[in-house]
């Protein structure tokens, strides 16, 4: 029997429980509406005062990729100093915002752009293109 892929709105579901039962912690999921903004991550809140923006993804899915224009909005939110990233399942939103280590150091890496230098990001997997450049090659760095 072939097993059902894991839905986004679960992982979103999951996330979203797991960070409300935290102290110092809101979350709300943001509901693609005329009156939003496309493009916007799918979770925001705040973590002790400072403000969040997480943009969920199916786990185990290599089609499920940043679009250009999220990664664009992602980079946006961290520019204006935001804490942001991409999810998969609860490990990593939690390690998004500081709240767990991950197991192993080579669970946390961070993806260089290869051309510019200048747009770093830190996930399991690098974004789809740089929002500075639009290269879609990056740099492989473990972060201690």
């Amino acid at each position: 029997m072939r097993r059902q892929p894991v839905l986004e709105k679960a992982v979103v579901g999951r996330i979203t429980a797991a960070l409300k039962k935290l102290p110092g912690v809101v979350v709300r999921k943001r509901h693609g509406t005329v009156m939003g903004v496309a493009g916007d991550p799918d979770l925001y809140g705040t973590i002790n005062g400072r403000h969040f923006e997480i943009e969920v993804k199916r786990p185990n899915d290599p089609s499920a990729q940043l679009t250009e224009l999220q990664t664009q909005r992602l980079m946006e939110w961290k520019m204006s100093g935001a804490i942001t990233g991409v999810a998969r399942c609860v490990g990593d939103a939690l390690a998004i915002l500081d709240l767990t280590r991950p197991e192993t150091p080579a669970e946390r890496v961070r993806w260089i752009c290869e051309s510019c230098h200048q747009y770093t990001w830190e996930g399991p997997e690098a974004p789809e293109r740089c929002p500075v450049c639009g290269h879609r090659h990056f740099d492989k760095q473990a972060v201690a």
